[in-house]
């Protein structure tokens, strides 16, 4: 129905998941059959590896590659045999989830740093709606974001924002139709796979006022197709909520939510014959939680 960013990316996914279904098995199961033979992997990789979000990258994870071949009773090459060449050869993808690898944690400080941003460490998040537009070819149109925000101490005058592009890419999402404050300044990391603005509220808040503003994104021509959906936090969150609308021509094969934060990584399937999903989490932070899909031949 629609072209995945990467075709040897997206076939590796598929037989992944093909052969973890035909034979019945978890990932937890899985992964815990990995370990005992000598092939350590997180249920974020082996999660990210199976949609598609990722593939193995680099000698130790084609060694836990050649690891899954064996124990889902798979030829040799069965499953490494889809990835790109540049991965067998061992050079490290482009990470996609924010604040989780080194390069975006490293990226994200220096970004907020050529923005001048000011610090957000007196920003209590009260509620944070995302409502997730997807287009007939599978990929996010727009997504609208409204947020309430408190101030613990001190004034709070703006806002930084950072986006993680699928892959490196010289276009940038566009942030408009700001309603309670206005697009002050805004940067695009020469790494070329994150990128911020800086978002200057109409009334700065005082130590215990709050403030709602709202925006939208937009992808222009040129931005890579994304599949997924996310809000990171810092901090600890009242209300977390994303829902995501796909296009009755454009349902996915699957649906996957997935909540990460340092101590702790889950994922489940999700349906999608309603045409949406959404995730909430109250008191959730600091750390991820998203929507990803895809499609299937």
């Amino acid at each position: 129905m629609t072209e995945r960013i990467d075709d040897q990316g997206g076939a590796f996914a598929a037989a992944l998941r093909a052969a973890i279904s035909e034979r019945g098995v978890t990932l937890a199961r899985l992964r815990s059959q990995l370990i005992d033979d000598g092939n350590p992997v997180s249920m974020a990789t082996l999660s990210y590896w199976r949609s598609g979000d990722r593939q193995p990258e680099g000698p130790q994870s084609l060694s836990v590659v050649d690891g899954i071949e064996d124990r889902l009773g798979l030829h040799r090459g069965h499953l490494g045999g889809l990835l790109r060449a540049s991965a067998r050869l061992g050079t490290v993808a482009p990470p996609r989830l924010p604040f989780d690898e080194e390069r975006e944690q490293r990226e994200t400080e220096e970004t907020l740093r050529e923005l001048r941003a000011a610090p957000q460490d007196a920003l209590r998040d009260l509620s944070t709606h995302v409502t997730v537009s997807v287009g007939a070819e599978g990929s996010v149109e727009k997504v609208i974001m409204r947020s309430l925000v408190q101030s613990t101490k001190g004034t709070i005058s703006e806002l930084p924002l950072i986006d993680v592009a699928p892959i490196e890419t010289d276009a940038m999402s566009v942030i408009s139709d700001v309603v309670g404050g206005h697009v002050d300044r805004a940067y695009q990391h020469p790494g070329r796979l994150l990128s911020g603005v800086v978002i200057a509220l109409d009334e700065p808040i005082e130590t215990g006022a709050t403030t709602l503003f709202e925006f939208t994104e937009t992808f222009p021509v040129g931005y890579p197709p994304r599949q997924s959906a996310w809000h990171a936090t810092s901090r600890p969150a009242r209300e977390a909520l994303i829902w995501v609308r796909f296009h009755p021509d454009a349902l996915p094969s699957w649906c996957e939510e997935y909540i990460e934060t340092d101590d702790e990584y889950v994922s489940s399937m999700r349906s999608v014959r309603s045409g949406s999903v959404h995730l909430a989490r109250h008191g959730f932070g600091p750390g991820v939680i998203g929507i990803r899909w895809g499609y299937d031949e």
